[in-house]
């Protein structure tokens, strides 16, 4: 089967040490540099980097994160312990901020060197099997790949980074919703920036349930707070999914869910969970289709490196369509009279909901 043998190459992959986050000064002369804030709830272990533990408070750095300048759109090599920046991302620099008040400042700064005019901020939650490092190289690639305008900040939860660290990693979600919230509140203190809160598999859970406490802290918090939301591939139950978003007074316009029907990943996950499938592969639209949200149908493109499990980072044809990303404008999105398709694929208006089924441009290209 396809998915046994994507979780014997992630078995594989998880004998290697992944936890390591070596800081490489040299790295700064090579390739590309992008600037990225990081929020962490991760613990710094014996060795002085951010690893598996769990912390109770919220640290704040900022890093340069060197892009090799020779490799192919979509991909992210890590060079673990022994980065090579001619081929591998790197940190180039990790430095603290003494506290909130000083990242919030540093963030400002990043936020007026962009060129567009407007304060955008990015903001990516990483999902299951992911280190220090990875999010910091995942947040950077995806600024680059997709010319992400505006600064980028990345929140590193604790996760083992170990394929079997599965429920490690869901209680370290559950653990890490505090310090989500502490760090879009720091964000926010950036002079009350656009905020795109982005987040990949189980990222989206750990986002759902802090969304679902400021909502409940702070009714209409999220539609106040944020520019939009995307849930890339979802690891995430449809039912429970449906309890969280209730919880929403107002739901941020855009709120995008990326679904796939070949997400092996979570063809697997649903399968552990006797379901027939978690948010981000359903298979249908309809199954959320009362909700006010925009399912993006990626199903037509392929990542075989992730299992199609993260397919907008990884898809190079996707990729390209998704820096045209401008043209999914709200009068598409939001399906009404007279928007035209600027996009490669079709809309169908649900109940509530909007689906838009991207199309591959050719088989060449998937």
């Amino acid at each position: 089967m396809r998915w046994l043998s994507l979780l014997t190459m992630i078995l594989l992959i998880g004998c290697s040490d992944r936890t390591a986050a070596p800081v490489v000064p040299e790295a700064l002369n090579v390739g590309i540099n992008r600037t990225v804030f990081i929020g962490t709830t991760r613990a710094m272990n014996d060795a002085g980097e951010f690893g598996i533990g769990r912390s109770p408070s919220l640290t704040l750095l900022q890093s340069q994160v060197s892009i090799p300048p020779e490799r192919e759109v979509g991909t992210v090599s890590d060079g673990f312990d022994k980065p090579k920046p001619e081929r591998d991302f790197a940190l180039a620099s990790l430095d603290q901020h003494r506290n909130p008040q000083s990242f919030a400042a540093a963030l400002s700064q990043e936020i007026t060197r962009s060129s567009t005019g407007r304060r955008e901020v990015t903001v990516f939650v990483h999902g299951f099997n992911n280190s220090f490092a990875d999010s910091a190289f995942r947040m950077a690639q995806l600024g680059h790949d997709l010319e992400v305008p505006g600064a980028l900040v990345s929140y590193s939860w604790p996760s083992r980074a170990n394929p079997l660290g599965y429920e490690y990693d869901q209680d370290s979600a559950l653990f890490a919703r505090d310090g989500l919230a502490d760090l879009l509140r720091a964000v926010e203190a950036a002079g009350n920036p656009d905020i795109l809160l982005v987040a990949h598999s189980m990222g989206s859970y750990l986002v759902m349930e802090t969304l679902r406490q400021l909502e409940i802290a702070e009714p209409g918090w999220a539609e106040r707070s944020l520019s939009g939301v995307i849930l890339m591939s979802p690891d995430l139950n449809v039912d429970l999914f449906r309890t969280q978003i209730a919880r929403f007074q107002t739901v941020p316009d855009p709120f995008v869910v990326v679904v796939s029907r070949k997400d092996i990943v979570l063809r697997l996950s649903a399968r552990l969970r006797g379901e027939r499938s978690q948010l981000g592969n359903i298979n249908d639209a309809e199954d959320i289709g009362d909700l006010p949200v925009t399912v993006l149908d990626v199903s037509a493109f392929s990542d075989r490196q992730s299992g199609n499990h993260f397919i907008a980072a990884g898809s190079p044809a996707l990729i390209q369509i998704l820096k045209r990303s401008a043209d999914l404008d709200r009068e598409f999105v939001r399906g009404r009279t007279g928007a035209t398709l600027v996009i490669p694929g079709q809309r169908r208006i649900l109940t509530r909901a909007t689906e838009i089924e991207l199309t591959a441009p050719s088989r060449r290209s998937r």
